[in-house]
């Protein structure tokens, strides 16, 4: 249940509360702001290596390497705009191309890094004026073998590093604050076999985005942090790799990193190329977790971008800006935490909410077309987010209960009997998982991590961050589980769960995971103070009376003796991941223990309790049912609100399940 103040308490227990139902309206992606690119600047340059940085006065620095000269080109528009001039490139030198370049600013700083045309020698070019000049090229190392990639960081007091790659290792060369001396470099601590490429960007740490393969050949990208005084590890040293995307040996898949940086969320910018028949190269753009910090290393699956390249995008974002370069192409975007306020316009709203689904659909006012097409905001479309409060009118002004979240999957504009109006539907995260279907196959091997880790890395692929221990089950399993290609998120995560005994409740962009247990106390009476407006009690016999499991060389079963006796069937389950007899049983008692929840118990109607979720457990006092506290679990919530008309309405429908 959320947390309500004291007076929001009291109001919903009145009899003369008035009603209030808050709704926002944000251009956000499943929690995250949505960057809405345009196409700034299209040439002729030829396709390679770009990278692009933003100086501390706001100027755009650009670098490319042609591929076929192998020449470096450099650029400062001191006011980017779309009509800026962006064809005007200076040439600092000759470099190799293979290795790509790296290219960070920091205050007044602009660092520039890149191997020299034999294929070995680290150098670095550095300008002290935005990126306007920059000083002679600096050789900093000579490798013993040919470099594979390259990138950099700079911060306004000259802290620095150079990260590069050879043999399959990636290698810091670092510069502490105030220093001109470059320190040896250092070999990290991750493995890969081979590694391809590599993007930087400095944040309280240093944060990298790496591709390559495994030593099994297994073509990806990952990041990575370097700490660098931030919170995220200590100085100097690595955090383990962090899959973005990975495709399984034989696929003629691989990949290239090419931009990473943080604009709201982090944000990484790779390359998927396939050389098989139909050969693409496509970028792809990933972002993290809602509210995730970089050395989190959340992220959610990447998606495809319109534009093609094997030499993929670089990225920079500062302030109200964030960019997407290529040598031929400029794409800007302003990120907007802009609320939109909907709450005045709100006829009808009916918001429901089960432990395995949630929809909420609304009724807005247009009879001065405010919400006509090319008048709304941007974000009344698919994919725009809705936060729901409801709540009452109090004395100091109305408050509601927030932490709902719905996403846009229709806008209907309609008309008739004089009255326009702007009907709005839209899904919870239940919907956000339905939506998400796995582009390549996902497999996690027995032991790699326990089952609630394994359900909160599939529901980040969607977006989701889900949060709570969950049962000493999902702490104990440590299943081998596969994702396949085509597979839905919901599907992906109901498999996993029904080999639990844990729930998962939508909380906005962070469901969590909890067990319902049979002793869970009432978190709130209805029927002492808050009135029952109508009430309803169900007696139906759960669908499970025995549970048989076969495990890998163990079996258990468990019988629920009432539920046979009402008429309840079996229930066999196979699972190889059960290899103990405790881990068996418990996978028996909770085939039962599911199917006694999922049985029906009743109804109730009442003004709503606005900090209700779905899996509460409450007490209900009803005389004429002659219930005592009688305690219930709430398995759905269904609020309908209506205002003005022949019928205005505020009520809430709670459908019971047992404890």
């Amino acid at each position: 249940m959320r947390g309500l103040s004291a007076a929001l308490a009291a109001a919903q227990r009145s009899s003369s509360a008035r009603p209030y139902l808050g709704v926002t309206l944000h251009d956000r992606d499943v929690g995250v702001v949505r960057l809405r690119w345009e196409r700034w600047y299209t040439g002729t340059e030829p396709d390679g290596p770009c990278a692009v940085a933003v100086a501390g006065d706001g100027a755009l620095l650009r670098a490319r390497i042609d591929p076929a000269t192998a020449v470096l080109h450099v650029q400062r528009v001191a006011a980017p705009g779309p009509v800026s001039q962006y064809a005007l490139w200076t040439q600092p030198g000759t470099v190799a191309v293979a290795p790509r370049l790296g290219l960070a600013a920091g205050g007044a700083r602009a660092l520039l890094a890149t191997v020299r045309a034999d294929g070995v020698s680290i150098e670095v070019r550095e300008s002290m004026d935005s990126g306007a000049t920059y000083a002679a090229s600096l050789l900093l190392y000579t490798a013993p073998s040919t470099v594979t990639a390259i990138a950099c960081t700079v911060q306004a007091d000259g802290a620095a590093i150079v990260v590069f790659a050879y043999g399959g290792t990636v290698y810091v060369l670092r510069r502490t604050a105030g220093s001109t001396l470059w320190l040896a470099p250092v070999a990290w601590t991750p493995v890969l076999a081979t590694v391809t490429a590599l993007a930087a960007h400095f944040e309280a740490d240093h944060q990298v985005l790496v591709s390559g393969t495994t030593a099994a050949g297994v073509a990806g990208v990952w990041s990575t942090l370097y700490g660098g005084g931030g919170p995220g590890a200590p100085p100097n040293t690595w955090l383990p790799l962090t899959e973005v995307a990975v495709a399984a040996v034989g696929t003629n898949v691989s990949y290239r990193a090419s931009g990473i940086g943080r604009a709201d969320v982090p944000r990484a910018v790779l390359v998927e190329s396939y050389a098989g028949g139909g050969a693409y190269a496509r970028v792809q753009l990933a972002a993290g977790i809602a509210g995730t910090a970089f050395f989190e290393q959340l992220w959610r699956d990447p998606a495809p971008f319109a534009h093609a390249s094997a030499h993929g995008l670089g990225f920079a974002a500062a302030g109200a800006d964030a960019w997407l370069g290529a040598p031929n192409g400029l794409w800007h975007a302003t990120p907007s935490f802009a609320v939109t306020a909907l709450t005045e316009d709100v006829l009808e709203a009916t918001m429901e909410q089960s432990l395995a689904d949630g929809s909420l659909r609304l009724v807005l006012r247009n009879d001065d077309g405010r919400y006509l097409a090319g008048r709304a905001p941007l974000a009344l479309a698919p994919g725009g987010e809705l936060g729901v409060a409801p709540g009452y009118a109090l004395t100091g002004g109305a408050v509601g209960s927030d932490g709902s979240r719905f996403w846009i999957t229709e806008v209907r504009r309609r008309r008739e009997a004089g009255r326009a109006v702007v009907e709005v539907s839209a899904v919870d995260g239940w919907g956000v998982l339905r939506a998400w279907t796995a582009p390549r196959q996902l497999t996690w091997p027995s032991g790699a991590g326990t089952a609630g880790w394994v359900l909160a890395r599939v529901a980040e692929r969607a977006g989701l961050r889900l949060e709570g221990g969950g049962s000493a089950e999902a702490l104990a399993l440590l299943p081998s589980f596969t994702v396949r290609a085509g597979e839905r998120a919901s599907t992906a995560l109901r498999r996993l769960l029904d080999a639990l005994p844990d729930r998962v409740v939508m909380r906005g962009v962070a469901p969590t995971l909890f067990e319902p247990l049979a002793g869970d106390a009432a978190v709130y009476t209805f029927g002492e103070g808050h009135a029952v407006l109508a009430a309803r009690l169900d007696d139906a016999g759960a669908a499970v009376g025995w549970a048989r499991v076969f495990g890998q060389t163990v079996v258990a079963e468990a019988v629920d003796a009432v539920a046979l006796a009402a008429g309840a069937g079996a229930m066999m389950v196979v699972d190889d991941n059960l290899t103990t007899q405790p881990r068996a049983s418990a996978r028996a008692a909770g085939v039962l223990r599911r199917a006694a929840l999922d049985a029906p118990r009743g109804e109730l109607v009442c003004a709503p309790h606005v900090g209700l979720e779905v899996g509460d457990v409450i007490a209900v006092t009803d005389a004429l049912l002659e219930l005592e506290r009688a305690r219930f679990r709430v398995a759905a919530l269904r609020l309908r609100y209506s205002r003005g008309g022949a019928r205005p309405r505020y009520e809430q429908t709670l459908t019971l399940s047992v404890v």
